[in-house]
């Protein structure tokens, strides 16, 4: 059985957060890109929003490793799966 992620109201809130600013800076490399812009300021805002996206992933990821460690001290016999899991997302983000 799955075990959903409860992110805290305020993990939330900058998550969702960042990823408005991305939707924004994505669409500003849309308008770079058709203007034909130069290359290194395309580059530039690409690594921009892979490094908001890094970081909201971060911010989820851990949530996610917190809740599991607050089941595994309550005994909650999916904690194993369940750290299991975030550990791969984890990893993904390598």
């Amino acid at each position: 059985m799955a075990v959903a992620v409860r992110l805290p109201e305020s993990t939330m809130k900058a998550v969702m957060a960042r990823l408005r600013r991305i939707e924004g800076q994505v669409g500003g490399l849309h308008t770079m890109v058709a203007a034909r812009k130069e290359c290194i300021d395309i580059v530039q805002q690409l690594a921009a929003v892979r490094g908001a996206l890094d970081r909201a992933a971060v911010d989820i990821v851990s949530a996610g490793m917190e809740q599991c460690l607050r089941m595994e001290l309550r005994g909650d016999s999916r904690a194993g799966t369940a750290l299991r899991k975030a550990r791969k997302a984890f990893l993904m983000l390598r």
